[in-house]
């Protein structure tokens, strides 16, 4: 099965790509002036305890440089964010679009996908025109679609609520909150009096 694009697919690749090679020119550049950066003690003295006593100078110089170079972990790609910048510097946030189109009727929708087609020609050669537009349902797909996915970023998971009333708790005695002062005294000083015989008798 044929991977080419066509269309504008290949015209939207190949925008990419020429951005891609723009950013990635620069990047031989960048790592040349990184290596005219002095390296800090702490570098030097990470990578000796990383390469041990026996290790050289060079070794341990080395090591620290490409240590340095490395990005951390968890933060952005420098290229991507660039790329990200020239992308949204020649239009909307794809975001907005995704929003203004799950926003939008399906009629309004409906009327701008119209677009008139040749669909056969008469004997003559006179064209047979006829007018396409997306029906219904599928503007109404389209919509959901672009809900679908804005959902995740418009409502999260919602935390589990944790009810801190105390109520019909009596075995947690806390003066203020469950109790009085007044009625943890008579507890405290209260005396064990004897157990009804019907009490006993069910707990046997």
């Amino acid at each position: 099965m044929s991977t080419d694009l066509t269309g504008d697919a290949a015209i939207g690749r190949e925008i990419m790509d020429s951005a891609r090679a723009m950013l990635e020119a620069e990047q031989p550049v960048e790592e040349q002036l990184d290596l005219l950066e002095p390296i800090s003690p702490e570098d030097i003295w990470a990578s000796r305890e990383t390469l041990g006593p026996d290790a050289s100078h060079q070794q341990v110089t080395q090591h620290a440089r490409e240590k340095r170079r490395g990005r951390p972990r968890g933060s952005r790609n420098r290229h991507s964010t660039d790329l990200e910048r020239w992308l949204l510097s020649h239009g909307q946030h794809p975001a907005i679009t995704l929003m203004q189109i799950q926003s939008t009727a399906p009629e309004v929708l409906m009327e701008a996908s119209k677009r008139r087609k040749v669909h056969s020609f008469q004997k003559d050669g006179t064209p047979n025109v006829v007018i396409e537009h997306m029906t219904y349902e599928a503007a109404q797909g389209l919509r959901a679609r672009c809900a679908d996915i804005l959902m995740p970023y418009l409502v999260g998971k919602k935390p589990i609520p944790i009810d801190l009333t105390f109520s019909g708790v009596s075995d947690l005695i806390i003066e203020g909150v469950t109790h009085s002062a007044e009625e943890i005294g008579d507890i405290v000083d209260a005396e064990f009096g004897p157990a009804d015989e019907d009490d006993a008798e069910g707990d046997a």
